[in-house]
């Protein structure tokens, strides 16, 4: 997908029956180099072509669905390397989500990401954050990977509906940043306005739902998308700022939007719009160490924005080192829940990375990297945004 996709984006192709797509999937094996459950656990079920031919088993009856093969369906971070890689075309990310749906109809999901799922949009979570903060300021912080927020007025960027009222853009900011990290939306909101956009960020919006259908769950994920809907209605918008490349992804391929809303994730925003904006950032600490870009996978193996992000860190001179080897973080929404040893050797994977560059600070574009790198790695990690002096610092705003 294009910067700029037209609006509506990527048209969902008709979904190939499990037996064509396991008669294209040849034994080429070039999808187990690049797919890091695979890298990290060396166990053909954990492939992708592994996964088409257990899927292909249990669609046509020679396997049921028991722990094991279970365990090997929900083993995937839908991350997209392996449909960036493949030769044939196969869209395994697609795949994935489809017969997950049709295998589990939301009733064989793992009981551990069941109760995640339920517990996430339930009215106890929102309860619950106070406690997460507690827990977060003791010893248990790193072992559960808990952040340390930092409190906003984040209300008072909340937007009620009003009846003809017209924005520029509309900020869908996600999960993760409005539970836990508030402030980045704060900076957002902020330096989208010192550009002079007009910004609405809607009350009640939900998760956007992709948690739900990426596990089978299309029930929970079509509620959530009618509540979306409804409320984006509400408004007269030009543009959905999504700073979520997942997010994104659930706009772009399950919401049906057509040709009716022009979409965007915020680097390629920013990269259209405000591509004039000055770019600085400051290196912590006493000892010199370089600054790289972490690409989260859906933004670059889906998404294919690239060229982006490193156009603003190319102005941070030599400081900047660039990050090749586009190995994921092992965050994968609730898989690091669901996986936590797996999700560790993917995340051992790009540390080795990131020392091997002399990387001390990482940036990166997308809440659920940022969330995983940030709070589990000894380095210094900033959300894009942060590149900019006028989302931090002398605005008001503080700085994470």
């Amino acid at each position: 997908m294009a910067p700029g996709r037209a609006a509506g984006g990527k048209k969902i192709k008709k979904m190939p029956d499990i037996n064509e797509i396991a008669k294209v999937c040849s034994t080429c094996g070039n999808c187990l180099y690049s797919c890091p459950v695979y890298n990290a656990e060396l166990e053909e079920p954990n492939s992708p072509r592994g996964k088409v031919n257990l899927i292909k088993s249990l669609m046509d009856g020679r396997l049921e669905t028991n722990r094991l093969n279970k365990k090997f369906i929900y083993q995937c971070l839908l991350c997209g390397s392996c449909t960036d890689t493949c030769p044939k075309g196969v869209e395994f990310v697609d795949m994935m989500v489809k017969y997950r749906n049709l295998i589990s109809s939301g009733k064989k999901i793992p009981l551990l990401k069941k109760l995640i799922l339920i517990f996430y949009q339930s009215f106890l979570f929102r309860k619950f954050i106070p406690v997460v903060d507690l827990l977060a300021k003791t010893p248990l912080r790193k072992k559960l990977s808990l952040p340390i927020r930092r409190k906003t007025k984040l209300k008072k960027l909340l937007t009620p509906a009003k009846k003809g009222g017209s924005y520029d853009i509309l900020l869908f900011p996600g999960c993760v940043l409005t539970y836990f990290y508030p402030v980045l939306i704060e900076k957002i909101v902020e330096f989208l306005k010192g550009r002079g956009f007009s910004v609405v960020v809607p009350k009640n919006l939900q998760c956007c739902g992709f948690p739900y259908i990426s596990q089978g769950w299309q029930k929970k994920f079509s509620a959530l998308k009618k509540k979306n809907r409804k409320i984006f209605s509400a408004f007269n918008f030009k543009y959905l700022l999504v700073p979520c490349s997942t997010g994104l992804l659930a706009f772009d391929n399950y919401y049906g939007f057509g040709h009716t809303v022009e979409k965007y994730e915020l680097t390629e925003f920013i990269y259209k719009f405000a591509k004039d904006a000055p770019v600085k950032l400051e290196i912590p600490g006493e000892k010199k160490s370089k600054i790289t870009y972490h690409d989260p996978c859906h933004d670059l193996k889906l998404l294919k924005i690239e060229k982006e992000p490193r156009f603003f860190m190319k102005q941070l001179g030599d400081d900047f080192v660039d990050d090749k080897s586009a190995l994921c973080c092992g965050f994968g929404g609730i898989f690091s829940a669901g996986f936590p040893a797996t999700a560790e050797k993917i995340l051992a994977r790009k540390e080795a990375v990131l020392e091997e560059i002399g990387a001390g600070t990482v940036v990166t574009s997308c809440p659920g990297c940022y969330f995983r790198l940030r709070e589990n790695l000894s380095r210094d990690v900033k959300f894009f945004i942060e590149l900019f002096p006028a989302a931090r610092g002398g605005d008001g705003v503080p700085s994470l």
